[in-house]
């Protein structure tokens, strides 16, 4: 498959100054998707060491239900060594499918292979991105293209880094007052939630059931009108409901 020449930047960071809504932001991963030659974008608020589930830290990507659904039910995020990397990593990642499963254990190594296969998922690129405040945010853009050469890989920072920013925006939308108070219940789930903590662990912690811990998160991003747990815990920070 050929490769695409650097793409034009600066014309997608022009789109990105437009961008008011999660349904404009959209529309952009979608053209940088195109521009790039991958199939698949997401953004990603990266997941704490521990976490078991990748839904709960998706904030935008045109990625199928039913691989975001395999991937937490196979697992896979607690031994993804992508992530583990990304969590240390200040530079763009490239990724394969087979390396990566070759660095998982025995057990998730089979799984993780098929499940790549299955949705066309070959190469891609990792990009960790600082924000000023709220979560770090990981950009991946996965596909059948092959692997992105260096010079296409710095324009894609500095592009993402752009989006990064405008995406803080309207993710962090927090003007005026919030638009409920949390129960206490509610409150210490997020607190827990922002120290790295996951709903079986913070369900020790506060003497509650997985499945409880879970209402009152769900009930939390409700209230805060945020889409998972993520953006729920920033939402909370910048409106001081929790420290």
């Amino acid at each position: 498959m050929t490769q695409p020449d650097a793409f034009p930047h600066e014309d997608l960071v022009r789109r990105m100054e437009g961008i008011q809504n999660r349904y404009d932001a959209y529309d952009v991963l979608q053209e940088i998707c195109g521009n790039t030659g991958f199939r698949y974008g997401a953004v990603i608020a990266l997941p704490p060491e521990r976490d078991q589930r990748l839904a709960d830290h998706v904030l935008l990507s045109n990625w199928p239900a039913e691989f975001i659904r395999g991937y937490d039910e196979s697992g896979l995020l607690t031994t993804s060594p992508t992530f583990a990397s990304a969590r240390r990593a200040v530079a763009p990642i490239t990724w394969s499918w087979q390396a990566a499963s070759r660095r998982r254990n025995k057990a998730d190594e089979g799984r993780a292979r098929d499940l790549f296969k299955d949705f066309g998922i070959l190469n891609g690129v990792i990009i960790p991105v600082g924000t000023a405040r709220g979560p770090r945010l990981t950009f991946c853009l996965l596909g059948e293209r092959g692997l992105p050469v260096s010079g296409e890989i710095a324009s894609l920072l500095l592009l993402m880094t752009h989006f990064a920013e405008r995406l803080q925006v309207i993710f962090d939308d927090v003007d005026g007052e919030p638009p409920a108070k949390l129960s206490d219940r509610e409150r210490q789930c997020l607190v827990w939630t922002s120290a790295g903590k996951t709903s079986t662990e913070i369900g020790a912690i506060l003497g509650l059931s997985e499945h409880t811990v879970n209402q009152y998160i769900t009930s939390s991003c409700q209230k805060l009108g945020a889409v998972n747990r993520a953006q729920a815990v920033a939402k909370a920070i910048r409106w001081a409901l929790i420290d």
